[in-house]
Formats: C-alpha cells, structure tokens, sequence
C-alpha cells in the first residue's frame, strides 16, 4: 500500500510542480495589476519619486548619494557599508584613517523641508561576455507631494554641496580588462602653475571655452560634438601638463584610453568611449610610440588597426561632447588620416622654454626653499632646457640644502 503511494507520488510529482508553478505565477501577476490600480496607483498620486542611475547621469548619481550620505550621517543606522576614502577626493568625508563607513544599500527614511522622503539606494551586477560591471541607483521619494520643484531644488542643492565639499583633483579612469573602467583621482593643475608661452595657453584654454559653450551650434549645424587637438613637442615640455590643467581648468574627467594588446578591439574601443562620462577629456600619450598611428599594416596579434582607431575617434557611432587631446614627440610619423582637420581640429607646438618662462619658474620655486642665483641657476642648464629639466635641478638643489641643515 505504501509503495502504491510512493509510485503516485513521483507520477504526479511534476505535474504538481508545474502546476504550483503556474498557480504562483498567476497570483503574483494578479497581485501586481490589483496592487498597480489600487494601492500603487495611490502611491504615484501622492508622492513624487525621482530615479538617478550611475549609468545614465554619473554627476547626478554622485550628487545624490553624497547628499544622502550628509542627511543619513546624523542618524543611527545599523547597516553601514565599508567604503575606501578616494585620495582626499572629499574635504572632511573621510573616516578613520583611509576608510569611512556609510549606510549600506537599502531604504531609508528622512525629512528634509519638513516633507517625509523614502530613499532607496541600490547596487546591481551587469555582465556583457566575460566583462562584469556594477550598476548603482538612488530612488528619492517625497511623500504628499507633488511639487517638481521640490525635487529640482533638492538637487540644486546636493549639487552645491558637492562641489563645495569637493578638493581640486582630477577624475583619472583607466581601462581594466575585467572591470571596465577604474576611477581614481589624481591631483589637479592650475593655470598659475603651468610656465608656457602665454600667448598658447591663452589660444588653447580660449579655444576649449568656446567649445564646450557651443553645443547648441554644433546641433543645429549638424556637426558631431566633439573637438581635438594635438601635442606636440620635444620630450618634457610639459604636453601632459597642459592637458592636466585643461582637465582642472573644465572640471572634465580624464580617460586615458588602451591601444595597443591583443584583447583590444575595434569595436571595445568604440564601447569604452561611448561609456566616458559626458562631457570628458580623452587622452591618446604618445601616440608616435604606438604602431596603429603610424602604420596601415597590422601583424596577426594585433587587435587594433588603423580603421579601427579612425573609426572610433570620427567615425559614425564615434562618441560625442568629448574633447580628445594626442600628444606626440614625433608628428610626422604619424597617418595623416589620425591627424586631418575634423579628427584633429587644432594644433598646438610645445617648444622647449625660454629663459623668460624659465626665470618665472625660477621665482616661484624660490618662495619655498633657497636657490643659487639665477644666472648661476640658468648657466646650469642645457642651452635648450625644458621645464622638466628646471625641476629636476630645483629639486636637487633642495636635497642639497636639506643636507646643509
């Protein structure tokens, strides 16, 4: 008799599997369109809800969550997330030592403006092939509202913070295999601090303004959005300076983009600088050093090519609101399709210093530390010195006076 159960059992097993299956599915889905036109519906009438993906709007996203961390620090929340301080990339942010905690993804409750507002913060894994990817969101939902502006002042004012909050350093991202991009911060450049020809840096940083202010024209021209330019110059004239300072200047995040390995291709360069930040610096270093610049012919571990490279500078899918700077030692070893006016659209020589330029970093480095006098300073240079060879004999000049003391 036992046995005789058993065996209707594990006839009917399936069937009663499939069948609990599809009765589930059918509540949930009858749940949802009762809860959709009921409470949910509800919901959306008295309460305003604004969605900020890191995917979609980065800058907001980071508005957002810093202005959320700043309102939730106050409060006691069991749920912390253990995060690593990004190199003093925030004034007063940090915890102890190089770490500080925040609270976790989740839902939270806050008032703000004497409005009660729900917060959910989340974080999800996307995946494309072999490459791996997080997602964040913040949902901010205002209760028994449904003033826009409430919302828009909000984010007025985490924008504010944020960059009140912010120290002048530079986002730097660079191309990880298995992650996409890697974001880090380097330290930033002033336009006080860079000791080229005036009249460049003036020709330069005007021509970057009037870009980045005319987006609108270029749409209604019909012009990709997008401008580049090229260094070139002598090795330790400072092209990596200028493009540093122009990054700081702009606030632009910098993107130093791979070219060369065999894992690089065509179409995963295309895919990385659709996903840069908008606007953003590209960067191409020594591009003269790189032989998808200045040979048509590929070897068969190569996977990258000229066409390739082209195509995703200005191309048709080519990314736009971008400004790419090259720089280069030798220009002309380059193709002369990287370098034609709408992929580069102004060029710029960085020429060894003169003695003028040479004196005016001379007298700023002598506010910090005793120098020799400066034709004794200048005699110790080559006759065609760079401002890199200025540092280095400055900065031996300081170890000797350290010695001294």
């Amino acid at each position: 008799m036992a046995s005789n159960i058993v065996d209707i059992a594990r006839q009917f097993s399936p069937w009663l599997t499939l069948g609990l299956g599809v009765l589930m599915g059918g509540l949930r889905a009858a749940w949802s369109f009762v809860y959709e036109h009921t409470i949910g519906y509800a919901v959306t009438r008295i309460s305003l809800s604004l969605t900020v993906e890191d995917m979609e709007h980065r800058d907001a996203y980071e508005w957002l969550s810093y202005w959320v961390e700043k309102n939730l620090r106050g409060r006691k929340v069991n749920s912390l997330l253990l995060r690593k301080c990004k190199n003093d990339d925030f004034v007063g942010m940090a915890g102890a030592g190089d770490f500080e905690v925040i609270p976790e993804y989740g839902t939270y409750y806050l008032r703000h403006a004497g409005r009660l507002m729900t917060v959910d913060h989340h974080k999800e894994q996307q995946s494309q092939g072999n490459r791996w990817w997080s997602s964040h969101s913040i949902q901010l939902r205002v209760w028994l509202s449904r003033d826009r502006k409430l919302i828009l002042d909000i984010l007025e004012e985490a924008r504010a913070n944020y960059e009140k909050g912010k120290s002048k350093r530079v986002e730097y991202y660079r191309w990880d295999s298995y992650t996409d991009w890697i974001s880090t911060t380097i330290p930033g450049r002033e336009m006080k601090s860079l000791f080229h020809r005036p009249e460049m840096i003036e020709d330069l940083f005007g021509d970057v303004r009037t870009f980045l202010g005319a987006k609108r024209m270029y749409e209604d021209l019909g012009i990709p959005y997008r401008r580049g330019y090229l260094l070139t110059g002598p090795p330790g004239t400072g092209k990596s300076s200028l493009i540093l300072a122009v990054a700081s200047h702009f606030q632009l995040p910098v993107y130093s983009v791979p070219l060369r390995g065999p894992e690089i291709s065509g179409e995963l360069l295309t895919s990385l600088l659709a996903n840069c930040r908008k606007p953003s610096l590209i960067a191409l270093e020594d591009v003269d050093c790189l032989r998808v610049a200045t040979s048509r012919e590929s070897e068969t571990d190569d996977g990258l090519t000229i066409s390739d490279l082209l195509n995703a500078i200005d191309g048709m899918g080519a990314s736009e609101d971008r400004v790419l700077f090259m720089t280069a030692n030798r220009p002309e070893t380059l193709d002369f399709a990287l370098t034609r006016a709408g992929r580069i659209d102004r060029k710029f020589f960085v020429d060894y210093a003169r003695d003028e330029e040479l004196k005016r970093f001379y007298e700023r480095t002598a506010q910090y530390f005793p120098m020799q006098p400066w034709r004794e300073f200048r005699a110790a240079l080559p006759p065609q010195a760079t401002i890199a060879d200025a540092q280095a004999l400055a900065l031996r000049e300081e170890r000797m006076v350290e010695s001294l003391v």
